[in-house]
């Protein structure tokens, strides 16, 4: 079965190359497109979408209040929120609440496509920049002498091993690669980090993880 796509952008040159690009894929099926995020709440069904894609700034209402429309209606829609600027306070906003992946325009087609493929599998996934830029943060805003009690205390070396990777900002597929074992491993390792240390996707992972030095 192919994943449900919803394009929610206000530039049709850059929406009819991103469609094309997803159908071409053959994983994906672009079921609906939205010029604004009006027309998006009007049109669309998010029950029956997988993904949706939505633009940043858009007329009509902004991407990160069509994020927690979409979020209100839908607990199964994924949302990657796709911009071409780099503002740390949309980013947090976005993040908190509720997107999977917040990407640049600018990133190639292979990363845009494995962000969606991360998405579905439950990632959450951040372009490089935004990646570097939001662990720099959280290493200047952390307290210069934190006990390394939490992440030590609780996981396994096997568990810390992986959550260093994660720091790294490795996805699942590098991590099984490294490792030598497989995604599914991977994914239950992950699944077990979040349930041990009481966190609910990897960017509030990697804040505790990089507060603790682990790098």
């Amino acid at each position: 079965m192919k994943i449900r796509v919803a394009l929610i952008d206000d530039h049709p040159i850059f929406v009819a190359g991103l469609k094309q690009l997803l159908e071409s894929d053959g994983r994906y099926e672009v079921k609906a497109v939205a010029r604004s995020s009006e027309e998006a709440v009007e049109s669309i069904n998010f029950n029956e979408i997988d993904v949706a894609l939505v633009d940043v700034n858009m007329p009509g209402g902004s991407g990160i209040e069509l994020l927690k429309a979409i979020k209100r209606q839908s607990k199964s829609c994924r949302v990657i929120m796709l911009t071409v600027e780099e503002d740390e306070e949309t980013i947090n906003r976005a993040i908190k609440e509720g997107a999977q992946g917040y990407i640049l325009k600018q990133e190639s087609p292979e990363h845009l496509l494995r962000a969606i493929q991360a998405c579905t599998d439950g990632e959450i996934l951040l372009s490089s920049h935004v990646y570097a830029r939001m662990v720099d943060r959280i290493r200047k805003t952390s307290p210069p002498e934190m006990e390394k009690s939490i992440i030590y205390n609780k996981l396994t070396k096997r568990e810390i091993e992986i959550t260093r990777l994660v720091v790294q900002g490795k996805n699942n597929r590098q991590i099984a690669q490294e490792l030598y074992i497989s995604e599914s491993t991977v994914k239950n390792h992950i699944s077990n980090i979040m349930d041990k240390l009481s966190v609910k996707n990897r960017i509030e992972l990697v804040t505790i993880a990089v507060r603790e030095g682990i790098q």
